[in-house]
């Protein structure tokens, strides 16, 4: 799914509780991390429940990004599927050129979640450029 498919579903739920089964339903198809994954090196810094954020490097030509991730939670764990949703297989150049605030705008997430989930966003974006630029040609 695409990110303009994520804002298209958004759109055409018609309250925030049809939209939370939604983003859980983006967790349960989010790409998992196996267990000793779980590690301090792929730990979301700064978030308040423990997520993890793993990206590999493609073998396609261009390479691109593949996310995985978890969370100790279902609803950290959808959101970060949600979040990860314009990310996800494009090459490290796309992702550190894609604007996540006009995304997040769009959804409307920063005025349905709390400060600190709003937090843990700005958390899980910085890691997901982080990866991107470790991964940077050149």
């Amino acid at each position: 799914m695409d990110a303009e498919s994520v804002i298209e579903t958004f759109e055409l739920l018609d309250n925030w509780e049809a939209r939370y089964e939604f983003i859980g339903d983006l967790g349960r198809e989010l790409l998992p991390l196996a267990a000793q994954e779980k590690t301090d090196a792929n730990l979301v810094p700064g978030c308040n429940t423990p997520a993890w954020l793993r990206g590999d490097l493609s073998h396609s030509e261009p390479p691109t990004i593949e996310f995985r991730a978890d969370a100790e939670t279902p609803m950290v764990r959808g959101l970060m599927a949600l979040l990860l949703v314009p990310f996800q297989g494009k090459t490290p150049a796309q992702i550190l050129a894609t604007n996540a605030d006009s995304y997040i705008a769009r959804l409307g997430l920063h005025e349905h979640l709390s400060p600190n989930r709003r937090e843990g966003i700005d958390h899980l974006i910085e890691r997901v450029r982080q990866i991107a630029r470790q991964f940077e040609p050149g």
